[in-house]
C-alpha cells in the first residue's frame, strides 16, 4: 500500500466535532475560534445557537404568531454539505461520538431544543409554522466551485448562452449541483481539495413560513366602475387603495388574520364596466404567513367568517356570500375545468337599423350554436393570437324600442360577450349582428351584467357530511 493512501488528510476541527466526528484519530488540530473549523464553521458552536435563538426570540416579539408548535429547518451553506462529502471519503478512521450521524441531522439536533426554550413554542414535526435559519459562508464558494469543475468538466460547463451574452461566469455551486455529482466524488478526487480555515463567522437570517389558509366565497359587484383587481391606465400613476374587488376582500381578510400577503383567485374576470349580479361569481383567497388563525381552527372559522363577511358588506359597491375556509386540495380545484362551466348574461344593446320580431326570431331559431372568436383586439397585448371555438347554448330578446333590446345568453365559459355582440371586426363568426341580418348597419353592446356563474362553490356539505375541522 503506498504512502499517498495511507496518509490521513489533516484537518482543523472545533472542539465539539472532535467530540462528535473525529474521535482521538490522528491529524486533527483543535481551532483557537470556533468559526475556523473546516467542517461545521462553527454552526454548532455555543454561541451561535444563543445568538440565533435570541434572534428568533426578538422576531417573535416583534411580530407573534398564535402558533404552539414548529417545524425547524436549516438550509446549511452548500461549501459545509461538500466537506462533509469529502471528510466521509477521506478519514473512515473517525471514531467521534455521533460520526454516523448526518451532519445535517446533527445540527438540527443541536439547535432543536435551544430554540424550543427561546420561542416558547414546541419544535415538532407536524406544525403548520416553519422557521427556516440560512446559513452563509461564501469565503470558499469560489475555489469550491472551481476544484468540482476541474473534477467533473461536464457538469459544471458555462453554457453557450452566458458566453455569447457576456453574463459573468458562475462562481459559487447550487446544491443540486452538488447532489447530482455526490456519487462521483471518490477518495482520490478528495484528495486534490485543500482544506483552508474561514476567517470569519458564519452570517445567517430567519424566515417564518405559515402554511397558506383558503378563504371561499362568491362576490357580486355592482359597479361599472370598479375593477376586479388593481388596475391603472397609467402604469406609472400611483393607484387608489381598495379601488377593486380583490383589495376590498383581501384587504380586510389579512388585516383580520394577520396574513402578509394575499392572492384573489376568481372563476373567469368580469370587465372594469360589467356588474357581476345573482349569486356571484366564485372565488378563494390564499392568505400567505398568517400570524393570528385560532379564529379560523377547529370548526371556529363558521362563526368568525360570519363576522369578516358582515365587514366586508359594509363596504360600497360589492356584496360576498357563502364565505368559508376550505382545504388547499379544494381551492386548487377552482379553475380546473373553467371551458367546462355555463355563464348567464344579460346585455343591453343598440342597434342603428330597426330589428323586426321576425329577426330576433330567425336569430334564437339558429341556437344552440357554435361560433369561434379570434382574440379581441382590445385584449391582444395580454392574450395570446388564437382561435376560440365557444358555444351559445340560449339566446332570449326583449325589445325595448325600435333601437334598443335586451339579449340574455347562457354561453360556454371564456366567450367574449361584447365581441359576440359587435363582431369585433369580423374576428367573431358569426356575431349577433350577423344572426340578425345587420351586419351592415351597427348593433353595439351598451351595457352588460353577469347573471350566473354555473358553478356549485363553495361545494355544499353532503347529507350527513359533518365539517372540516381544521388544525
Amino acid at each position: 500500500m503506498s504512502s499517498e493512501k495511507t496518509e490521513k488528510t489533516p484537518l482543523v476541527f472545533c472542539e465539539l466535532c472532535v467530540r462528535q466526528i473525529s474521535g482521538d484519530a490522528e491529524n486533527i488540530t483543535t481551532c483557537s475560534e470556533s468559526f475556523q473549523c473546516q467542517l461545521c464553521f462553527g454552526i454548532m458552536d455555543q454561541s451561535m445557537i444563543d445568538e440565533v435563538g435570541e434572534k428568533v426570540q426578538e422576531e417573535l416579539q416583534k411580530l407573534p404568531y398564535d402558533s404552539n408548535s414548529f417545524i425547524l429547518a436549516l438550509n446549511l451553506p452548500v461549501g459545509q454539505t461538500l466537506r462533509e462529502i469529502l471528510v466521509n471519503r477521506l478519514r473512515p478512521d473517525f471514531n467521534g461520538t455521533l460520526v454516523q450521524v448526518p451532519h445535517k441531522v446533527r445540527n438540527i439536533d443541536g439547535y432543536l431544543k435551544k430554540l424550543g426554550s427561546y420561542s416558547g413554542k414546541r419544535p415538532t414535526l407536524s406544525s403548520d409554522l416553519q422557521l427556516m435559519i440560512t446559513f452563509e459562508q461564501d469565503e470558499s464558494d469560489l475555489t469550491d466551485f472551481q476544484f468540482l469543475q476541474s473534477a467533473f468538466p461536464n457538469d459544471f460547463r458555462v453554457g453557450k448562452r452566458n458566453r455569447y451574452s457576456h453574463q459573468e461566469a458562475p462562481t459559487s455551486c447550487s446544491k443540486q449541483q452538488l447532489q447530482q455529482v455526490t456519487g462521483r466524488i471518490n477518495e482520490q478526487i478528495a484528495r486534490k481539495y485543500v482544506f483552508k480555515s474561514p476567517t470569519r463567522k458564519c452570517t445567517f437570517s430567519l424566515q417564518f413560513e405559515r402554511d397558506p389558509v383558503f378563504i371561499a366565497g362568491r362576490y357580486c359587484k355592482y359597479s361599472r366602475c370598479l375593477p376586479q383587481s388593481p388596475w391603472s391606465e397609467d402604469k406609472d400613476a400611483p393607484r387608489e387603495p381598495g379601488n377593486s374587488v380583490s383589495e376590498k376582500v383581501c384587504d380586510i381578510l389579512k388585516q383580520q388574520f394577520g396574513a402578509s400577503d394575499s392572492r384573489f383567485v376568481t372563476s373567469g374576470r368580469e370587465d372594469i364596466d360589467v356588474r357581476t349580479l345573482g349569486t356571484g361569481r366564485p372565488f378563494v383567497v390564499e392568505l400567505r404567513n398568517c400570524r393570528i388563525t385560532l379564529p379560523v381552527r377547529g370548526l371556529n372559522y363558521l362563526e368568525t367568517l360570519k363576522s369578516v363577511e358582515e365587514t366586508i358588506n359594509a363596504q360600497k359597491d360589492i356584496k360576498i356570500n357563502s364565505l368559508t375556509r376550505v382545504p388547499r386540495e379544494l381551492a386548487e380545484k377552482l379553475c380546473v375545468g373553467e371551458e367546462d362551466k355555463r355563464k348567464q348574461y344579460c346585455a343591453y344593446c343598440y342597434s342603428i337599423l330597426l330589428i323586426s320580431d321576425e329577426q330576433f326570431a330567425a336569430a334564437r331559431a339558429k341556437i344552440p350554436l357554435t361560433i369561434v372568436q379570434k382574440t379581441p383586439v382590445r385584449v391582444m397585448k395580454r392574450r395570446a393570437l388564437l382561435d376560440r371555438e365557444r358555444t351559445i347554448f340560449s339566446m332570449d330578446f326583449l325589445k325595448l324600442d325600435d333601437h334598443h333590446f335586451e339579449v340574455r345568453l347562457e354561453t360556454q365559459a371564456g366567450t367574449y360577450i361584447k365581441e359576440f355582440v359587435h363582431g369585433d371586426f369580423g374576428r367573431t363568426r358569426p356575431s349577433l349582428a350577423e344572426l340578425l341580418h345587420v351586419e351592415n348597419g351597427e348593433v353595439d353592446i351598451l351595457e352588460l351584467d353577469v347573471e350566473k356563474v354555473d358553478l356549485e362553490w363553495p361545494p355544499k356539505l353532503k347529507e350527513g357530511q359533518a365539517p372540516v375541522k381544521f388544525r
